[in-house]
């Protein structure tokens, strides 16, 4: 397994370092829209494959205890395109995540008609507003915990996918996905995961969406409702976003997660310095079932979780690329009985190609 990674790794730095990438430079990694079903003539522009890269470096100091470390949070390179008007494909890994690789998006998708498309392969499950954005878009170094500890879910799997661009917008997807994880897909599975999601805009800046999951990490079915809001007037971001989580098991308590920021943005615009951001953040978890019993079969939960987060984000260059500094302040408040010496100063670097 290590060196089936390790061939993949280096096809796809190869492809990174082809020709053809400074002229593909992009500050996302999108899947090519298709919009129409009738074919058109394909030129040798249109199979040109589109790449990405992405690096985010932190150093942490715990304001506890003075501990402190350096750590390379994510290395992601990946490369996306066509192969036909209808039919496109993306490979996108994480060389370092925590240590370690990961596959992050490795699918075909299948686009018949404009609105309307198909997906098969590894990918994040479609729930969250925070937990579908890429390393570079975040707000804040860390997520979220309603992200960290409940939504961070991918596995192979199949979605279908909805988009109206009429008098109200919306997207709708439905996907189906293995529960044994990325090593296991080839094992036939009775119990799968389930996930829909909804996104929804009344009016100019404001997004409503709606998101239900069952997954299953082992024996244990897990049903998660999530409401989200996000709201963009001029430089302001504000979101919020709830999770209630119930499980199978008739003894055990719900959870409940929340997040809520706001995302202030100053233009500076100058030649060494296109932007200045200042956020604040709160958000909360009561305790929490990963839903993976021990050696005796008993299911436990963690801890009840609060923080407040401050951060200023300095960006140098923010299209086509992307880069900037990040520093951040995280509070917690925890239960009595817990530890502590969680409190953190966060300065990250961040590049995306």
């Amino acid at each position: 397994m290590a060196r089936k990674h390790l061939y993949l790794i280096l096809f796809l730095v190869g492809l990174c370092c082809a020709p053809s990438l400074m002229a593909q430079q992009q500050d996302s990694l999108p899947a090519p829209d298709t919009t129409t079903h009738r074919y058109k003539r394909f030129t040798k522009k249109d199979y040109i494959p589109k790449f990405t890269a992405t690096v985010l470096g932190r150093y942490e100091l715990n304001t506890n205890n003075w501990g402190q470390h350096f750590e390379l949070r994510h290395t992601r390179i990946g490369v996306s395109g066509s192969v036909h008007p209808c039919f496109s494909y993306m490979a996108l890994v994480d060389l370092t995540f925590g240590g370690k690789f990961s596959p992050v998006a490795i699918f075909a998708k299948y686009k018949p008609v404009k609105g309307l498309s198909f997906l098969i392969g590894y990918d994040k499950m479609p729930f969250s507003n925070e937990n579908l954005l890429s390393p570079y878009q975040y707000y804040f170094s860390d997520k979220s915990f309603l992200t960290q500890k409940i939504t961070a879910w991918s596995d192979v799997g199949g979605v279908i996918e909805y988009q109206w661009d009429k008098t109200v917008p919306f997207t709708i997807k439905a996907g189906v996905f293995n529960s044994k994880g990325f090593g296991r897909q080839t094992e036939f599975q009775k119990r799968l995961n389930y996930v829909a999601r909804g996104t929804f805009q009344f009016f100019k800046g404001f997004t409503l969406s709606l998101n239900y999951a069952a997954v299953i990490p082992d024996n244990l079915r897990m049903h998660v409702m999530d409401a989200g809001i996000a709201y963009d007037i001029h430089n302001l971001h504000l979101e919020a976003e709830y999770i209630y989580k119930m499980y199978d098991e008739a003894n055990m308590p719900a959870t409940h997660a929340m997040y809520g920021f706001a995302y202030y943005k100053f233009n500076i615009e100058k030649k060494a310095l296109s932007n200045i951001s200042l956020s604040l953040r709160y958000d909360a978890i009561s305790p929490n079932c990963n839903g993976i019993a021990d050696d005796l079969g008993h299911y436990t939960y963690d801890t009840f979780y609060q923080r407040l987060t401050t951060g200023l984000t300095l960006i140098f260059i923010e299209k086509p690329v992307r880069a900037g500094i990040r520093f951040d302040y995280e509070k917690y408040f925890l239960h009595k009985n817990s530890n502590k010496e969680l409190d953190r100063l966060i300065c990250e670097l961040i590049v995306h190609l």
